[in-house]
This record gives structure tokens, C-alpha cells and sequence, in this order.
């Protein structure tokens, strides 16, 4: 997970910001609005070779915010691959891929403050969580494991 932390590193330093949805335009990557079934928050396609992703329109803000960021690892460290294909088609284990997507969107979401978290001793997950809004298991997995 350590080459995660530094993928989002260098592309916060290449973009110069780590909001997921300016990201995505600058990365020019279209963000779209459908209503899915209630346990999809979003999915990313390529189409023509150009990445989007799709959001649930019933997701809070929060919840945008955290999907962007998931989705976007998924096409940043995922090139070419279709989840949806390796789960029907293999055996391959598609949680690795969702596990990577979830650190690189701790890592997006939390990369304004690292640099100030990583000289504190009290800062625990269950304070991450709530200030980001992210689920805890989430924030350990990147930065607590």
C-alpha cells in the first residue's frame, strides 16, 4: 500500500490539488449522475477509451466524495481492467482491487493533512473516520495496517 501513498502523492503534486471531482477535470474525466440500484454507489466505464464514472443519484455529499475518490484509484491504478469481467470470468480476487481503490481514496481524501498527521501520536481511525466521513475500516486498512 505504500506505492498507493506515493501514486497519490505524485499526482496531487502533478495536478496541484486533491479534490477528487477537480481531479477528474483535470484529468478529464467525466463524472456522471444516474440512478442505480441502491447497492451500486458508483462504477467507472471506458467508452471510446475514455474513462467516466457513475454515480448513484441518491449519494450525500460526503458519500460523492469518497465514491469519486474510490473510483478514481480504480482508474489510476486499474488501467484496463474490467472487475465486473474478472469476477464473472476468473477466479482472480476482485476485493484486492477494491481494497486498493479504498486506500488510494484515504489517501486522496486525507492528503491535504498528512504531513500534519504524521508527527501526532493521538490521532486514531475513529478520528479520521469522522472527520472524513469515511468508514473506519477504511481509513485502518490505509493507514493503520
Amino acid at each position: 500500500m505504500k506505492n498507493i501513498r506515493e501514486t497519490v502523492r505524485q499526482l496531487v503534486a502533478k495536478y496541484g490539488c486533491c479534490d477528487p471531482t477537480q481531479l477528474c477535470e483535470k484529468m478529464g474525466i467525466t463524472v456522471l449522475t444516474h440512478d442505480l440500484p441502491a447497492s451500486i454507489n458508483g462504477f467507472t466505464v471506458r467508452m471510446e477509451g475514455m474513462p467516466f464514472i457513475v454515480l448513484s443519484s441518491a449519494l450525500e455529499s460526503f458519500e460523492r466524495r469518497i465514491t469519486i475518490a474510490h473510483e478514481l484509484g480504480h482508474i489510476v491504478l486499474h488501467k484496463g481492467t474490467n472487475t465486473v469481467e474478472l469476477s464473472i470470468n476468473t477466479s482472480f480476487c476482485v476485493n484486492k482491487y477494491e481494497r486498493e481503490a479504498d486506500c488510494f481514496a484515504a489517501h486522496l481524501l486525507l492528503a491535504s493533512s498528512l504531513q500534519e498527521l504524521d508527527g501526532m501520536e493521538t490521532v486514531t481511525s475513529e478520528t479520521l473516520a469522522k472527520l472524513t466521513h469515511m468508514p473506519k475500516e477504511m481509513i485502518e486498512e490505509a493507514f493503520f495496517n
